[in-house]
């Protein structure tokens, strides 16, 4: 009986890893460059609002705060979207 709870212990991180769906998260410099890029690609219609998010962001990223930068990237993006 013993060597069963054994294999249960045994089996059971991979089990429960298997079934939580993985969240990738990027604080790289790279990732401040692609939504960058993402905004850049949205013209000149967007909002001065979101323009100055995303210009904070980049600044963020540049001083390599890239959690924060990119953070306010993600809400120029979004909010430039949201006028669309």
């Amino acid at each position: 009986m013993a060597w069963v709870f054994a294999l249960l212990l045994l089996f059971a991180p991979s089990v429960s890893a298997e079934h939580a769906a993985p969240r990738l998260m990027s604080d790289s410099p790279e990732y401040c460059a692609e939504l960058l890029g993402r905004f850049a690609a949205l013209g000149p219609q967007v909002s001065s609002q979101s323009r100055a998010l995303a210009e904070e962001g980049r600044k963020l990223c540049l001083e390599g705060q890239s959690r924060s930068g990119i953070a306010k990237l993600r809400r120029a993006l979004k909010e430039a979207q949201r006028e669309e």
